[in-house]
């Protein structure tokens, strides 16, 4: 699996604030882009839904659950990702949890500077019984 959540620093109902620190041995700096790594934008979203899964899935519960993203909007890059960053990935919910459907405003910082600010819309569906 490519894991792009390091750490996660502070989990509540409604929030979630998660840590990516980019390096350069990140393997998608092989080809983007050879002598001026950035990281790519979709990487950035796939960072804050790997966030996100954290606030989506209930944690409460013994079963398990995968989350699947069904929307992305809004979603703006302002600034490159580079190695030697450090994001700071922050979901919120936008509306309560209903029948499975998840909506989160995504943000990502580096330091204070925000770089990049998406919409998610998520499917948390339990896993069957093996």
């Amino acid at each position: 699996p490519f894991l792009l959540v390091d750490k996660v620093i502070d989990l509540s109902d409604k929030h979630v604030v998660a840590i990516k620190n980019v390096t350069y041995n990140e393997p998608f700096f092989q080809g983007h882009f050879p002598g001026n790594c950035v990281m790519p934008g979709v990487l950035q979203v796939e960072a804050l839904a790997q966030a996100g899964g954290f606030l989506a899935i209930p944690r409460d519960s013994n079963d398990q659950y995968d989350t699947y993203f069904l929307k992305i909007e809004n979603c703006k890059f302002k600034q490159k990702v580079v190695p030697g960053d450090t994001l700071i990935l922050r979901m919120e919910l936008t509306n309560p949890i209903r029948r499975g459907i998840c909506e989160m405003k995504g943000t990502i910082f580096i330091g204070d500077k925000l770089v990049t600010e998406a919409d998610l819309v998520a499917q948390i569906v339990k896993r069957p019984k093996a």
